[in-house]
């Protein structure tokens, strides 16, 4: 009697045994199988979400395509950086002049490059002398008739006391990074080989 109960006990153990085998890789297998669908419902529903909003989404690009040209336009395309600099350095000695200073000190000190922006520029050291309400004017027509101009330092000094800061005979020192848009260069033409037998 109590060998078929073992013999009994034996088959459901190795039932549930093989069950277990089947069933747990088939859950497993099912499971994997939802993640992968439930993914490829999202990227179903943003494709459906980009294609809805194509018009939307070309209207933005345009726009941002010409934002991004018109601010670009800001900046002087330059194929010769040495010209670019004696251009800035004229433009910004004319406007001293014409504010009535003297330009006592004007020195390029830094090249450099915004990579990201596909622009450089070059660093200037520029001494004025005069008026100290002339510095603090030709400061502000710097700014606004340049642009492509971003003032770094602006310091004053004033060479002799007096008793109003209108009149007051000053130095200033400004240091100015004056950006443009470099040209393309030609990409450098490999040396020519020798014809084959040349010694």
């Amino acid at each position: 009697m109590a060998n078929p109960r073992v013999r009994w006990m034996l088959v459901i153990v190795a039932v549930l045994a093989a069950l277990r085998l089947v069933i747990v890789p088939w859950v497993n297998m099912q499971n994997e199988e939802r993640q992968q669908l439930e993914l490829l419902t999202h990227r179903l529903d943003r494709a459906t979400g980009v294609v809805g909003n194509k018009d939307a989404i070309l209207a933005a690009r345009a726009k941002l395509t010409k934002e991004t040209a018109a601010s670009r336009a800001m900046f002087p395309a330059a194929s010769e950086p040495e010209n670019f600099r004696l251009d800035a350095q004229r433009n910004i000695v004319a406007i001293a002049t014409g504010g009535g200073l003297k330009v006592s000190l004007f020195d390029w000190i830094l090249n450099g490059e915004v990579s990201g922006a596909g622009l450089a520029y070059g660093r200037a050291s520029v001494k004025l002398e005069g008026p100290f309400d002339r510095l603090i004017s030709v400061h502000g027509e710097l700014e606004g008739s340049l642009p492509h101009a971003a003032i770094r330092e602006f310091n004053v000094s004033l060479r002799t006391p007096v008793t109003g800061p209108s009149n007051a005979a000053a130095i200033a020192t400004i240091v100015v990074d004056l950006f443009y848009r470099p040209a393309a260069q030609p990409p450098a033409q490999a040396p020519p080989t020798p014809a084959a037998g040349a010694s």
